[in-house]
């Protein structure tokens, strides 16, 4: 069996894991990147005590966690009064770190594999997919592997699409009308150095530092997500969530706003001024702030189409709900458990099966992403007081549920 990844994320990168373990599929796995090389540029992730079984599991686990931090709860902090209404994850084992990190250690896992495994190519574009009927039954996918190279054709009894929201497996082949949106919020991300390390300067009302593994400011105007993610936390993360109207010109506008420094951090200061935080602003003049809007899929929508599945968020790109990178993971593992379990189903019949286990999770987790999405948004002074209590109320119910969560393991389910 040969099996075929479009995309090296961590979805991508979690199934050719995944399936190299299997010991009775005897699979063969190309996994194809688009870009040449791992990008460095980027944010951070955090990591779920979910998300590190798999990576555990997957051996990845104990090359990855000495690049990030171990955050104890991500604390939420009202900006008005200067006090915390909760902390999301609290006294769990969950991974601050980059996320191209991540990526590259799990690739580096991959290359540790014996040879023939996994095969990696980097700089493949996809320039057509096929699926074939017959006898030949199967996928035939033409790539090219430099700019102006000849065209390359590799066939495959599946294909995995794992290349993220502007996937070009979704557009071509399993479901072409279903077009990105704008979330209604964009993000604007950089890094600033304390002066001492570990110790941003920022302060609560009662004194107490803001910041000791990851918190996360709420504001009338936007949320500001800052954390340390590495072990000497020399540096800290900042993320400012903010309410905005999509731009009459997407792609250039977008871009003029994000290129446009000196307003795009006025544009940030003002959000996050006054309240209760001291020390805040001068953190927020420091930062070099790199801006871009956040799309989403739809809820719903069609996964995969014979031979073709959909992983990651080629398949359910939601807004960021500290998660986002466990449930591509999620999804990879959860596949080659299927793909082990029932492959003398046939292809169709684990594909299908693999639907039925996901999609009333997925679902789940729309909701109760969008929730948190749409609580950072610009409101009415008053409206902004209410969701202060309601996300303390969230804190509470979302904290007593997070060890049955947490607890779950995709690789026990068992076939619909």
């Amino acid at each position: 069996m040969h099996i075929l990844i479009i995309g090296g994320g961590p979805a991508g990168l979690a199934a050719a894991l995944a399936l190299s373990q299997s010991t009775t599929l005897n699979a063969s796995i190309t996994l194809l990147e688009l870009r040449p090389q791992i990008e460095t540029l980027g944010g951070t992730i955090n990591l779920t005590p979910l998300a590190l079984r798999y990576l555990d599991a997957l051996g990845v686990g104990a090359r990855l966690r000495p690049h990030g931090i171990k955050v104890r709860g991500i604390d939420v902090v009202a900006l008005r009064t200067g006090r915390a209404l909760g902390s999301v994850f609290a006294n769990t084992d969950t991974l601050r770190v980059r996320r191209h990190q991540l990526v590259r250690s799990m690739l580096d896992v991959v290359e540790d594999l014996p040879k023939g495994k996994v095969a990696v190519r980097y700089g493949a574009k996809v320039t057509g997919i096929q699926q074939l009927e017959g006898d030949d039954e199967g996928v035939r996918v033409d790539v090219r592997l430099q700019e102006d190279g000849p065209q390359e054709t590799i066939e495959c009894d599946v294909l995995l699409g794992c290349d993220g929201i502007h996937s070009f497996v979704r557009s071509t082949v399993v479901d072409p009308d279903r077009k990105k949106e704008y979330s209604g919020r964009a993000v604007a991300y950089g890094y600033v150095s304390p002066d001492t390390p570990g110790n941003l300067a920022v302060t609560k009302a009662d004194g107490e530092p803001l910041l000791l593994d990851t918190a996360m400011v709420s504001a009338q105007h936007g949320s500001l997500l800052m954390s340390f993610f590495e072990p000497s936390r020399q540096e800290a993360y900042l993320a400012a969530v903010m309410p905005m109207a999509e731009n009459e010109d997407a792609r250039e506008g977008w871009k003029a706003m994000g290129e446009d420094k000196v307003t795009l951090k006025h544009d940030i200061m003002t959000r996050f001024d006054g309240g209760k935080l001291r020390g805040l602003q001068p953190v927020i003049a420091s930062c070099e702030w790199f801006f871009y809007p956040v799309y989403m899929l739809p809820p719903g929508g069609v996964w995969s189409k014979g031979r073709v599945l959909l992983l990651g968020d080629a398949a359910h790109a939601m807004p960021p709900q500290g998660e986002s990178t466990g449930v591509a993971i999620e999804d990879g593992v959860l596949f080659a458990h299927v793909l082990e379990m029932g492959a003398s189903r046939g292809i169709p019949q684990v594909i299908a099966a693999y639907e039925t286990l996901r999609r009333q999770d997925i679902d789940k987790l729309y909701r109760e992403s969008l929730f948190r999405w749409n609580g950072a948004g610009s409101s009415s002074w008053l409206w902004s007081i209410i969701m202060e209590f309601l996300t303390w109320v969230y804190l509470i119910v979302a904290n007593r549920r997070q060890a049955d969560y947490f607890a779950r393991d995709v690789r026990k389910f068992k076939l619909p």
